[in-house]
This record gives C-alpha cells, sequence and structure tokens, in this order.
C-alpha cells in the first residue's frame, strides 16, 4: 500500500513524541490487560484524548503482545472519532502492515474507506448538507478500493455489508463527478472535451444515474462539433435506455 511507508514512519514518531513529550506516561509499570482496559472505559465514554493516551503506552511498553494489537486496533477508531484523520489513516495503514494475516485487519481496511469516504471532514461538514460530488474525487477512489478489500477480502466480516453499501454510493458519486466537469466543459464551449469526459462516465460507471446526463452532453457536444453520425448514435442509445426522458 502507497501510505504503508509513511505509517510506520509517522508511527515511530508519534512513538517518540510520546516518549519524550513534556507529559509524563500515566501508565508506565502498569500491566497491559490494565491499561487496555482503561483505555476502552474512556473510549466507551467518549473520552478519546485519554483513549489514545491509553493506546499509545500500551504500544510503547508492550509492542506487539495481545492487548496491544487489540489497543493498536483500538487507536484507530479513536483517532478517527478524535477527527483526526491523518492519524487514523497511519494507524489504520500500520496495523495492516504489521498484521496482515490478522481477521481483524479487515477493520482496518474498512476504517481506512470510512476516513477516505468523509474525506476528513470536521464536525460541521459531516453533519450538514454536502455534496461530494462537487469535490476531488481522489479520496473517494481510495475509500472504493478499501471497501473492496473488504468485500472481496473478508466477505464474511462484520463490516462487508456497509462497505458493499458505500461502495455503489461512491460509484454514483465518482460518476456524477465525471460528469459535473463534463457540464463544465459543455458550458464553456470545449466540446471535445465535454464529450470526452461524457464518455468516461458511460465506460467506466455504466450502471449509475449519471448515464442519462452524460448521453445528453455527448448529443449536444456532436451536434456542436457537426458530427451528426455521432450526435444521432448517442440519441438512439439515450432514446432506448431512458424512453421517458427521451
Amino acid at each position: 500500500m502507497k501510505r504503508t511507508l509513511l505509517a510506520l514512519i509517522c508511527s515511530s514518531l508519534l512513538l517518540t513524541a510520546c516518549s519524550s513529550g513534556t507529559k509524563p506516561d500515566p501508565y508506565i509499570g502498569d500491566s497491559p490487560d490494565y491499561i487496555y482496559a482503561k483505555g476502552q472505559a474512556y473510549l466507551h465514554k467518549n473520552d478519546y484524548n485519554d483513549a489514545i493516551t491509553a493506546y499509545q503506552s500500551l504500544d510503547s511498553q508492550y509492542p506487539f503482545e495481545q492487548y496491544s494489537q487489540k489497543g493498536d486496533l483500538a487507536l484507530i477508531y479513536a483517532y478517527y472519532k478524535n477527527d483526526q484523520a491523518a492519524l487514523a489513516l497511519t494507524s489504520a495503514d500500520r496495523y495492516i502492515h504489521l498484521y496482515p494475516t490478522d481477521p481483524n485487519v479487515a477493520y482496518a481496511y474498512y476504517m481506512t474507506g470510512v476516513v477516505d469516504f468523509e474525506n476528513g471532514r470536521g464536525f460541521l461538514q459531516r453533519r450538514l448538507p454536502y455534496d461530494m460530488a462537487q469535490h476531488n474525487p481522489d479520496n473517494y477512489s481510495t475509500a472504493f478500493h478499501s471497501f473492496n478489500q473488504v468485500v472481496v477480502g473478508y466477505p464474511n466480516s462484520p463490516y462487508s455489508q456497509d462497505a458493499r453499501r458505500r461502495m455503489m454510493y461512491l460509484n454514483n458519486t465518482l460518476a456524477q463527478y465525471q460528469l459535473n466537469v463534463a457540464n463544465f466543459y459543455l458550458q464553456r464551449k470545449a466540446y471535445v472535451a465535454a464529450a470526452n469526459r461524457a464518455q468516461v462516465v458511460l465506460l467506466n460507471f455504466p450502471q449509475t444515474p449519471a448515464v442519462q446526463g452524460a448521453l445528453e452532453v455527448m448529443v449536444e457536444s456532436y451536434q456542436a462539433l457537426g458530427l451528426p453520425d455521432l450526435a444521432k448514435n448517442s440519441q438512439a442509445i439515450l432514446n432506448k435506455n431512458f424512453p421517458a426522458g427521451a
């Protein structure tokens, strides 16, 4: 994975920072099961900062032990809920790299998808109307890939159903983004670019609602370019597949 090296570097820096910071580790000398239980208690109380402190201490004092592995998984969620998207992604990628054969790695893939799905948005943006199709889709493509890892690699995991649902939504969103770009070009009379972008929708997202709009863009673009045969073919496909809107 592209972020793996960065994840390992960042995680090392985080652990170094934790051990050399001004705040002393409050769990020095405590047993791993005790530290993990404290982290879980804080997590259940939505006290994410203290939960993070516990999980970081656990990983620092008892690396690669059973409770540390469980804490590493919980740390992903704690960072996510604490609106620390970059650290959540780093923690998830680190877990995937360290425990690639662990069945629970499905959760790390799933959370990577969730964080990219939300594109690192903050509290207000997650709760106010937000059109994902109006923004650059790079994060959404990455999220789609992560969810696909869950659906294909871990179909019986408790996260696969939601991952599949999010994949369908993302597929429609990515298609709509391409259609938005096509319409942008069309409005500026860049007809070749508009037609080409509309074709991307037909080729890559053939089962999405954006197909109708893409065909309409192609008809108008080809007509403006003086290509009546291509315009006629596009219109015929539009009429056949969307007779009510033709």
